[in-house]
């Protein structure tokens, strides 16, 4: 009798063994990863990956010290000073898996500038970006290492733009109808093209490049835009078993919601640092530096922000 317990008793323990790591393999297969490697989210790269997923990003920069031009009246110009500008960032993302192949995503973003103090509010103003995009992502290609995928989405974007240099400046101009507040929709379609490789357990490697053409926030005139980078990233938790993730990205962008209502092209550096031993959910930091130009003024301006990058997959 005593052998048939003991056999009886082995057998469930074998099988409880046997679910926990067949639960924990499937837990874990929530988190994209490929050859091994789990991947990092970050705040300018879209994921090639099909999954169920819930994104929400919070950030805040500021520029360098940087002189800002005042209301010019014939030659002479006034209220000219010198200052910083803080910028914020809000975005929320849902993913949703309808197969193997396909998935719908649909964002939600806020993005604004204000000066730090009363002078470089007077000077540059208060702006701020609204809106959100639906998509379509699309998989081309899976195999152990290597993940392709392409997108489809549409923008529209709100740009709240309150500027009293620019509202004195068409007074003085003989404007008819000058403004102090100027509020520009801004809709348009971007296709792109998303990947991911798996070199090993403790490397991997991200990159994109999406292509859009719309309305900008100058009213009645439409542009194309680019956005482009990469970002190699190293696990330290498969060979280690220290739960962290480290990522060293470049990419450059015109897209509105990097640019805002200025134009030229963005060289963004990312640094991202995460937690990687949850089998749900990811946890980083993300620190970007890159140039942006500001209507009047010559230099380039350089900002640096830090980002919080909070993702649940489902």
């Amino acid at each position: 009798m005593k052998p048939i317990i003991y056999i009886i008793i082995a057998f469930l323990l074998g099988h409880n063994i046997l679910s926990a790591q067949e639960t924990e393999t499937q837990i874990a297969s929530r988190v994209p990863a490929l050859n091994g490697h789990r991947f990092l989210s970050s705040s300018h790269y879209k994921t090639s990956f099909i999954n169920t997923s819930l994104n929400a990003n919070l950030g805040f920069g500021m520029t360098s010290l940087i002189d800002m031009p005042g209301i010019k009246i014939g030659e002479h110009q006034i209220f000219d000073f010198q200052g910083r500008i803080i910028f914020f960032n809000m975005h929320v993302e849902y993913q949703q898996k309808f197969n193997p192949w396909l998935a719908m995503y649909v964002t939600y973003d806020m993005n604004g500038r204000v000066g730090g103090d009363m002078s470089t509010i007077l000077a540059d103003g208060v702006n701020t970006l609204n809106g959100g995009e639906i998509g379509w992502l699309i998989r081309l290609w899976n195999s152990k290492k290597l993940n392709l995928s392409s997108s489809v989405n549409v923008q529209n974007l709100t740009g709240n733009f309150i500027n009293v240099v620019e509202y004195v400046e068409e007074i003085i101009d003989g404007n008819p109808y000058p403004t102090v507040i100027k509020k520009v929709p801004a809709l348009s379609v971007e296709a792109g093209f998303l990947g991911a490789w798996g070199i090993n357990a403790t490397f991997g490697l991200q990159f994109h490049a999406e292509y859009g053409y719309g309305e900008t926030f100058k009213r009645g005139e439409t542009e194309g835009y680019l956005s482009t980078g990469l970002i190699m990233e190293a696990d330290l938790m498969p060979k280690s078993r220290i739960p962290l993730g480290f990522g060293l990205g470049y990419g450059i962008s015109s897209a509105p919601e990097v640019v805002m209502n200025n134009d030229g092209y963005s060289n963004l550096i990312n640094v991202q640092m995460a937690y990687t031993g949850s089998h749900d959910y990811e946890l980083g930091l993300q620190y970007t530096y890159y140039n942006f130009h500001l209507d009047g003024i010559d230099k380039e301006s350089y900002i640096s922000n830090i980002l919080l990058v909070l993702k649940f997959y489902f």
